[in-house]
């Protein structure tokens, strides 16, 4: 299981946070805040843990993790709209990734990665299975889709295949044929392509057990064939000199969830935050340090996706927020 949904369990089981849709209704947090008194919309409550945005047939469609401790919080995928979250027929139970490209909508469902199409407004007609998970695999993260059609996905730290652990792949969405692209990744969460990149940036989430101040978190801009060190580094620091470098890095524990690309700079979703809580950074595609975008999230923030012009996010009780950067 991803190590946020590890917290995000823990936080449940303790009473700290509510996932449910009633229960996110009733809470009624504020909007987080955002600089410059921009204004901070909530567009809909009550789905169940946001992992990703995309935009299909012209609509907002949310995909959200569920609970897989307690059968009765399903995921799955969401049609946002006119202040509702509504669940599409048909959605599987646990979506970690949602991406679009040519009217097809693909999701990552754990074992399997999906692609719906034909939308008649109300649910995708026509649905098939374009990969499932090798023997040994685990399961899918988040996706993209790149310019070349490829479908990229990162593989879940949970596998007992050496050939999977740890990596980035590309999926055909015609042949269903999985590629290594990248290894030494401890957990590709999220990749997104920022405009005239042909490789995507990806979130990166290292590991919990060796202190509060180490090792950082990454975002990777993943290269062909390179090796980003993990396991060796960063828990032997010795070692990290001798593979990929991270395109930037964040404290310890900050987790990076959910990144988008708008009006020229980059966004990234923190569940952990940087010192403050939860928040949304910006930073330019060129590097530099992190400007706090989005704070006083009152749960932690997860999905991140850009729409219309707008950036709209979603927290970890369920709420999604709409801001123009």
């Amino acid at each position: 299981m991803a190590r946020f949904m590890l917290k995000i369990l823990m936080a449940v089981a303790a009473g700290a946070l509510l996932v449910s849709g009633a229960t996110a209704a009733k809470a009624r947090p504020l909007p987080p805040q955002a600089p410059g008194g921009k204004v901070v919309t909530v567009v809909a409550r009550g789905v169940p843990t946001p992992t990703a945005f995309a935009v299909a047939a012209g609509r907002l469609f949310v995909s959200g993790y569920g609970d897989e401790q307690h059968e009765n919080v399903r995921g799955g995928v969401y049609l946002l709209g006119g202040g509702k979250a509504i669940r599409v027929p048909g959605s599987p139970a646990h979506v970690s990734g949602l991406a679009s490209a040519e009217g097809t909508l693909y999701l990552s469902a754990g074992k399997a990665i999906l692609a719906w199409s034909r939308w008649d407004g109300t649910r995708f007609q026509a649905t098939r299975v374009v990969a499932s998970a090798p023997e040994g695999f685990g399961t899918f993260n988040g996706l993209a889709v790149g310019p070349d059609g490829l479908v990229y996905v990162g593989a879940n730290l949970e596998t007992s295949s050496p050939t999977y652990a740890n990596t980035f792949l590309t999926v055909d969405p015609a042949s269903g044929a999985i590629t290594v692209i990248a290894t030494g990744i401890r957990q590709p969460w999220q990749p997104l392509f920022p405009p005239g990149w042909t490789m995507p940036l990806v979130s990166d989430l290292n590991q919990d057990d060796l202190g509060p101040k180490r090792p950082a978190d990454y975002l990777i801009a993943i290269k062909q064939g390179a090796d980003y060190g993990y396991p060796s580094c960063p828990a032997t620091p010795s070692t990290c000199a001798s593979y990929a470098k991270p395109f930037a890095q964040f404290p310890a524990h900050a987790s990076p969830m959910g990144l988008a690309f708008a009006k020229g700079r980059l966004y990234v979703a923190l569940y952990g935050g940087t010192g403050t809580g939860p928040e949304v950074v910006s930073m330019p595609l060129s590097g530099g340090k992190p400007t706090p975008f989005l704070t006083r999230y009152a749960a932690s923030v997860l999905a991140l996706g850009t729409a219309g012009g707008n950036l709209y996010t979603g927290d970890q009780g369920g709420v999604i927020y709409r801001v123009t950067p």
